[in-house]
């Protein structure tokens, strides 16, 4: 698998203009810079739901881009700690990583089974999930050892 220089890190840090109200002129330089964040939620799985609800779901991808792929991804997570927060993955916890935001929003999804993170999904409507943290994708350039 070619890696490239980058580290992955799932930070719940987001730009200062997420929340706000930017008007006219500085609308697109702000929308643009907004759109091309890939973003995260960790939900934990509460069991079955308990009502019915008829829809559509849309099926994990196996890559998002060159950095974002299943295969990297499940690297990373079960290898070292990715969160910029304190937490210990449960079973069941789900971890979706979604593209920037445009007409369909195609995503990444893990769930933490027998003490490691697989590439897998809830059924859309089945399970109960409750949503645990949220935030955005970084890259950042890996540091080497300089004592080597």
């Amino acid at each position: 698998m070619c890696q490239t220089g980058k580290e992955i890190k799932l930070c719940t840090c987001f730009p200062a203009t997420m929340n706000k109200v930017v008007h006219h002129k500085n609308s697109r330089k702000s929308k643009n810079k907004r759109l091309n964040d890939f973003t995260w939620t960790l939900d934990r799985c509460l069991g079955f739901s308990n009502t019915t609800m008829d829809g559509m779901g849309y099926m994990p991808e196996k890559a998002l881009s060159e950095d974002l792929t299943n295969e990297r991804m499940l690297v990373d997570l079960n290898s070292k700690n990715c969160f910029d927060f304190d937490y210990e993955p449960q079973e069941g916890d789900n971890l979706s990583i979604y593209t920037p935001k445009n007409h369909i929003r195609k995503h990444l999804s893990f769930i933490f089974e027998n003490g490691e993170w697989i590439a897998d999904s809830y059924l859309p409507f089945m399970y109960k999930l409750e949503k645990i943290n949220y935030g955005k994708v970084t890259f950042q350039d890996k540091t080497e050892d300089k004592n080597d």
